[in-house]
């Protein structure tokens, strides 16, 4: 405690020091920062500027902050008047959490940044990517802030992850560490897989899980076979024994594995097959019927899920998910080794370039990385109200609970985090043994620079937003469907968009060495 407590009078200290030294100018020379502040820069940087290195001497703020969650909490609020309690008293600011449907978020974003609303801080990663935001102008650069306020937080990631959350050699992202694997495979709920016998060691690929299906919807009239709602994909093709997808694009850009001219290949027959099964397992009655129209978390809650696929099957993820599934018990079936497709595609926070705050956006951060306690109550609510210490770092959440996100990837670092019920007392150590041993994709490091083509791209993502959650389903016949979608996409400005990212793609091999 005291050792945190110590690091965190260090940033403020480290703040005033510098402050004072440049006189009110606190962007650290770095020009980019202080356009984040545009409009209330002055304002900031004068409240950011404690006189005596006393946290309680700066300027008060509110900082607003937006992030996804699975399902909305009934005790937010009253979160929120815990964590700003703890926020007030070491960086004299209070936050307003915005938490938004995870669902609607990548279009509610859109809305805030193209308004150009002023707030300081969102939660990018796999769903809006931060390379992305780069060339909108929607983030700004965080190597100064970084450094002035956040210097524990800095020295606590890996260097390897900044490198992956820099663009244009300036970091755009706060990574929040976890797993950084992937694993892809099935979680099925135990009371069905032991019903019915399952052979879990006979399951190699996705197709081998159908007998399953079929005993399952035969059997169990009350129980959707496999959940597959249109928002995730069954796209083992992030890597296997033949591809690795191209990240950072719109997943259906390709390399082969053993092909040393990285030769990209769009929509080859292994994907496309995912989509035929899709097709063929919904006229089979193992998707659910409205899956194109309804929301999977509905089902899910109430257990009445038996099969679903997941991407991240990590150590302890049994435990995490027992309560997305109605508290059912649940067990993992692997189909792939761990592998990483690299950092920026994951889970992270950036900072508004519309930011009134930036600096104390940054010191923030620093506090929700660095304080136990701090991301304890984002992440499990009030001790005691929504969850109880069990034994050692133990926690369990109380019956009825009003808070219980169940999502502690998407706030910081989750080893920081107390440990659920049933999770390996070593569930970190062996994460980061994860993180420093899977196979890293070779072209991982590839950032597309969109705006050549931003017409194409908002174009062919209207025509696969038409077309997207019925083929996902398998809703929409696949065979029926591709050529009519595939003749809109090329309408759409499918090739050009092929061309653009070809071109920068055949550089990037040769400025990274890996073709002549």
């Amino acid at each position: 405690m005291k050792k945190r407590l110590f690091g965190v009078l260090a940033s403020v200290l480290l703040v005033a020091s510098v402050l004072s030294g440049c006189g009110g100018n606190n962007n650290g020379g770095n020009s980019n920062a202080g356009k984040g502040a545009e409009g209330s820069g002055a304002e900031s940087t004068q409240s950011a500027a404690p006189e005596s290195g006393n946290a309680g001497e700066l300027k008060p703020v509110e900082l607003t902050w937006y992030y996804p969650l699975s399902q909305l909490q009934a005790d937010q609020e009253k979160v929120q008047e815990e964590v700003n309690k703890i926020v007030k008293a070491k960086i004299n600011a209070t936050v307003k959490l915005m938490p938004v449907a995870i669902g609607d978020y990548v279009q509610k974003m859109n809305t805030v940044l193209a308004a150009g609303e002023k707030f300081d801080i969102l939660w990018t990663g796999y769903m809006l990517k931060p390379e992305e935001l780069v060339r909108k102008g929607a983030i700004q650069p965080m190597d100064a802030l970084l450094d002035e306020y956040a210097p524990e937080l800095k020295a606590d990631v890996p260097q390897v992850m900044w490198d992956g959350l820099s663009v244009d050699g300036e970091i755009y992202g706060i990574p929040n560490q976890q797993i950084n694997g992937s694993r892809y495979g099935f979680i099925i709920q135990k009371r069905f897989a032991d019903k019915y016998n399952l052979d879990t060691a006979s399951i190699k690929k996705i197709a081998d899980i159908e007998p399953f299906l079929a005993q399952i919807k035969q059997n169990e009239p009350d129980i959707i076979p496999f959940g597959l709602f249109g928002t995730s994909f069954i796209n083992p093709q992030s890597h296997d024994d033949k591809y690795w997808v191209v990240p950072g694009l719109d997943d259906h850009f390709y390399i082969k594995t053993d092909d040393p001219t990285y030769t990209l290949q769009r929509y080859p027959e292994e994907e496309l097959d995912n989509f035929r099964l899709a097709s063929k397992w919904y006229k089979e009655g193992y998707i659910y019927k409205d899956a194109a129209t309804e929301k999977m978390n509905d089902y899910l809650v109430k257990g009445q899920i038996a099969v679903d696929f997941n991407v991240t099957l990590k150590p302890g993820v049994e435990a995490e998910v027992k309560a997305k599934n109605g508290g059912n018990e649940v067990i993992t079936v692997p189909l792939s080794d761990w592998f990483s497709n690299g950092y920026s595609a994951t889970t992270n926070q950036s900072i508004s370039r519309t930011a009134p705050n930036p600096e104390r956006a940054m010191m923030f951060l620093n506090l929700v990385n660095t304080d136990k306690e701090l991301y304890n109550l984002l992440c499990n609510g009030v001790a005691g109200e929504h969850y109880e210490k069990t034994n050692g770092e133990y926690i369990k959440a109380l019956a009825d609970s009003r808070y219980l996100p169940n999502m502690d990837w998407v706030f910081g670092s989750v080893f920081n985090s107390y440990l659920k019920e049933g999770q390996p007392e070593n569930v970190w150590e062996e994460t980061k043994k994860i993180n420093s041993n899977s196979e890293v994709n070779p072209v991982g490091a590839f950032k597309f620079n969109s705006e050549p083509v931003n017409t194409e791209i908002a174009n062919l993502n209207a025509v696969w937003g038409e077309y997207k959650r019925g083929l996902v389903t398998g809703t929409l016949d696949f065979e029926e469907t591709w050529p009519a979608l595939y003749g809109k996409l090329k309408e759409a400005g499918e090739e050009k968009y092929v061309a653009e990212v070809t071109k920068q793609f055949e550089q990037f091999l040769k400025d990274k060495g890996l073709k002549k």
